[in-house]
């Protein structure tokens, strides 16, 4: 059932409802005298910074003519109101408002290749610090507030798949506090206490870590930055009178994640559109240059359009193109509520401009050749099999692979061409399955019903010995997934595309 909530909110959007929910606790908290301050000064703090955050990313949009993301500018001020102290005296406001400039400014100026380096939020505390003095109190890191952390937390790292780097960063810092307060004769159980309880350890960890335009591409990058950061978060590392703040650590973190990162951000321009079936549509785009990236992997898009929906403006696509392709291919499902970037999208044409970045993903080919594979497709989850197999056409690679390509009619197979190429000239296996089986059509010899255990085994007499990429929407994915264990497929023998939701 959380998975399923999970799948309908685009990432952006559930970071701000959780930042909204750890607000609005504050304001009854402090209400109640748990926090030092009042719920008016926090409230006042927080409409400063969302106003402030939100001109000035208005005017930097529009002199840099690049879309903006509105959510992500809240966001970044709610981020600030949860680390900055609240008001106290109207010279505290200079320092709310150099922390907003500098944020918003940093995604503009502090760019390389038109990806910004640094966590906004982190980058202006920093600045602000060592030029004016002012530091980041994070009094979220309190006990009364730890609750509603760790639960709005656990969601996202759910959401976004990386309850693993987060893990490795809390056991890091854990492990590195217990080290050095034996080291220092220092009473463990009050250092760990202090760690866990009082110190803005998992907020850090679960709301900034987590962002994915600052984080490597990888599960094993992001799982080695996790380790990093957790060690640089630690307080009592020091160079000279420089002492680790987490705000610190989280930039030289980034730093590392940049340099290990792809640096491509391109601008779209639509060439074509293809109907491939009710619903479906291949979107052509014309890169501003040439990308580089692994078949399977997927994208950020921003799409500037007019009063964006709940949803947002932004949106992951898996690419469809091969590397080997000049076009972008991206396979998209529209449904009868689509959103308003949907909309926007199916009427985009030649004069509308979109950007896509943030290369990523490890939904990719084996380095092995001779390693059997299985891919199984459910709908338009066959786009990364229609990149790889593609990418295997066209640099003429055979590889041992069983296409299973799940869909409720014959009229939602796409990309036939190249799968019916695949199977021609690189001998890849295709079996196909309708799950509606009142729209068969006349002389069907394909699978009928969804994929089970005796379908497989039926289809794959070596089935055991394969590794399986799973792709399609979650709730088939986890379909998938709990078929194979029951045929005793271990858990490292599969693979998951990254798939944000039906949005």
């Amino acid at each position: 059932m959380i998975d399923y909530v999970l799948d309908r909110v685009t990432m952006y959007r559930l970071v701000l409802y959780v930042l909204i929910g750890l607000l609005g606790l504050a304001m009854v908290l402090a209400a109640f005298k748990l926090l030092p301050f009042s719920p008016l000064t926090l409230l006042v703090s927080t409409g400063f910074l969302l106003i402030l955050c939100w001109a000035m990313n208005t005017v930097l949009a529009f002199i840099f003519k690049v879309p903006a993301n509105v959510e992500s500018v809240y966001i970044t001020a709610l981020i600030l109101a949860l680390i900055i102290d609240p008001v106290k005296t109207p010279g505290d406001f200079q320092f709310l408002g150099w922390a907003s400039i500098l944020a918003i400014s940093s995604k503009y100026m502090l760019a390389l290749k038109k990806k910004h380096l640094f966590n906004p939020a982190a980058i202006a505390v920093v600045i602000t610090s060592f030029v004016l003095g002012e530091s980041a109190s994070w009094w979220i890191g309190t006990a009364s507030m730890l609750p509603a952390v760790l639960l709005g937390g656990l969601l996202i790292a759910r959401k976004l798949r990386q309850t693993d780097m987060v893990m490795l960063f809390c056991a890091t810092a854990f492990i590195c506090v217990t080290i050095f307060s034996l080291i220092q004769g220092k009473p463990i159980l009050i250092e760990i206490k202090q760690l866990l309880v009082l110190s803005p350890l998992f907020f850090f960890a679960f709301i900034m870590l987590t962002e994915p335009l600052t984080a490597p591409h990888t599960r094993n990058l992001r799982r080695l930055y996790g380790i990093l950061t957790g060690i640089l978060f630690i307080p009592q590392l020091h160079l000279g009178l420089v002492y680790s703040t987490p705000e610190l650590a989280l930039v030289l973190g980034n730093i590392f994640a940049y340099l290990v990162s792809p640096k491509q951000r391109v601008t779209l321009k639509l060439s074509r559109k293809n109907k491939m079936g009710a619903g479906l549509l291949d979107f052509v785009f014309k890169p501003s240059q040439k990308l580089s990236y692994e078949p399977g992997q997927y994208m950020e898009f921003t799409l500037d359009h007019p009063n964006p929906d709940s949803r947002g403006n932004r949106r992951y696509f898996t690419l469809a193109s091969s590397p080997t392709e000049k076009l972008m291919h991206v396979g998209i499902r529209f449904y009868d509520q689509s959103s308003s970037f949907k909309m926007a999208l199916s009427k985009m044409d030649a004069r509308t401009i979109m950007v896509a970045a943030q290369i990523a993903g490890d939904f990719t080919l084996p380095s092995d050749p001779t390693q059997k594979l299985v891919f199984i497709a459910g709908g338009i989850g066959i786009t990364p099999f229609r990149s790889m197999l593609k990418y295997l056409l066209d640099s003429h690679q055979k590889r041992d692979i069983v296409l299973v390509y799940v869909n409720r009619t014959v009229d939602e197979i796409v990309y036939r061409d190249v799968l019916g190429t695949a199977q021609d000239k690189l001998g890849v296996k295709i079996f196909y399955t309708l799950t509606d089986p009142g729209a068969l059509p006349v002389g069907w010899n394909g699978f009928v019903g969804r994929i089970d255990g005796h379908m497989l085994q039926q289809a794959i007499p070596d089935y055991h010995e394969r590794t399986y990429y799973l792709s399609g929407p979650p709730t088939m994915v986890r379909g998938y997934e709990r078929t194979l264990k029951e045929m005793g497929i271990k858990q490292e023998q599969v693979k998951k595309d990254f798939f944000p939701g039906l949005v």
